[in-house]
């Protein structure tokens, strides 16, 4: 593997993003050393100035390297901003010529890491250690001239030179940093909302069907016979349906065939109970327990709620089921219409005894 792959390897496996965040800046602030020591070899102000570039580039990348090796990336979130702002600035500032060449624009960039690095109290105090040195830093020279190692660029076209390449690194480097931060801050938010999604689903929803739980009935059916309102945002009290379904014979199913197969049983007939619901109609289809479902369904008519019912009967009973030829298996269910009861307490009781007749009359059949 390439240091390329080996480089996206490693940063897809980052999940924090202050870890993804001191990546970053370990690779940028070694590429960038690199980069500023390479300009000042073209430019030819001086042995110190590059060498003194190289050495900080190395050292970024031995710091990121070491804390990153040895789990340690915590303490390089603090060691890296010092040691960027604290020795590798203000050397390369007094190597490089001080205020007379753009390497004052570097400051900005390594004060920024302190703020993408570090969070609390710990970023406050950091932020202020750097600032105070990156201060006395460029102070110095103004008492003490000779601490600057070389002299000012011998013209004004190369200081123009010199401080445009800073400001080109200086504004790649921010850039850098900031686009990588807000992407791997999408990345994470992105994983955050497919992980609140899937913790909806599962507290709304039955693991094993797909439909939602008795929990999610009883919040609809509550909100279904508000006093206030007699609506809720799925369906209107007097157009309400409720339906229960129960599988025929299914402990003897069980038995039979074994749990592996009742559960595939559960899931295709879920699967049918769904595929009828009328979603743009905001119908809805639970999994009540073991083998009983409810619907909940929009419509006028008795008739038609009989009707709906019966034929997600009959395509029950047409299933055919793989290594079972000849095998069929049925659902009995009751249907009652919402706005004939008080409460939904109340029309789960009738719906329920309208089951229970449709089991002790001969079962496979739907009684209204």
């Amino acid at each position: 593997m390439n240091i390329c792959k080996r480089i996206k390897a490693y940063w897809d496996s980052l999940d924090d993003i202050y870890d993804r965040t001191y990546f970053l800046i370990v690779i940028i602030g070694f590429a960038v050393g690199l980069l500023a020591a390479t300009m000042t070899v073209f430019e030819d102000i001086g042995a110190w100035s590059y060498i003194i570039d190289y050495i900080g580039s190395i050292a970024i990348l031995i710091i990121g390297i070491w804390t990153i090796k040895t789990n340690r990336k915590q303490i390089g979130h603090i060691a890296l901003p010092i040691v960027l702002n604290c020795f590798i600035m203000p050397a390369s500032f007094w190597a490089c010529g001080g205020l007379h060449t753009g390497t004052i624009l570097f400051f900005v960039a390594c004060l920024f890491t302190v703020g993408v690095l570090l969070t609390g109290r710990t970023l406050y105090i950091v932020y202020g250690i750097c600032f105070a040195v990156q201060s006395v830093a460029i102070w110095l020279p103004y008492f003490y001239p000779e601490i600057v190692i070389l002299k000012p660029l011998s013209t004004d076209t190369a200081y123009i030179v010199d401080f445009n390449i800073a400001l080109l690194f200086t504004s790649l480097a921010l850039l850098g940093i900031t686009s990588m931060v807000y992407k791997a801050y999408g990345d994470e938010r992105d994983k955050n909302r497919k992980l609140i999604e899937r913790l909806r689903n599962l507290s709304e929803k039955d693991e094993l069907s797909g439909l939602y739980n008795r929990r999610e009935l009883f919040i609809v059916l509550e909100h279904l016979y508000n006093e206030d309102k007699g609506q809720t945002k799925y369906v209107h009290l007097e157009n309400g349906i409720l339906a229960m379904i129960d599988i025929d014979n299914f402990k003897s199913l069980n038995d039979t065939y074994g749990h592996l197969f009742g559960d595939e049983v559960l899931r295709k007939i879920a699967k049918v109970i769904q595929s009828d619901m009328n979603i743009s109609h905001a119908e809805m289809a639970f999994r009540y327990g073991g083998e009983e479902f409810i619907c909940i369904m929009n419509l006028d008519q008795r008739d038609e709620a009989y009707q709906r019912a019966d034929s997600i009967r009959k395509k029950i009973e047409s299933l055919e089921w793989d290594g079972y030829p000849g095998l069929k298996v049925t659902i009995s269910g009751g249907v009652v219409c919402c706005a004939d009861y008080e409460n939904f307490n109340d029309a789960l009781k009738e719906v329920d005894e309208l089951l229970y007749k449709a089991k002790e009359t001969g079962k496979n059949r739907i009684i209204i």
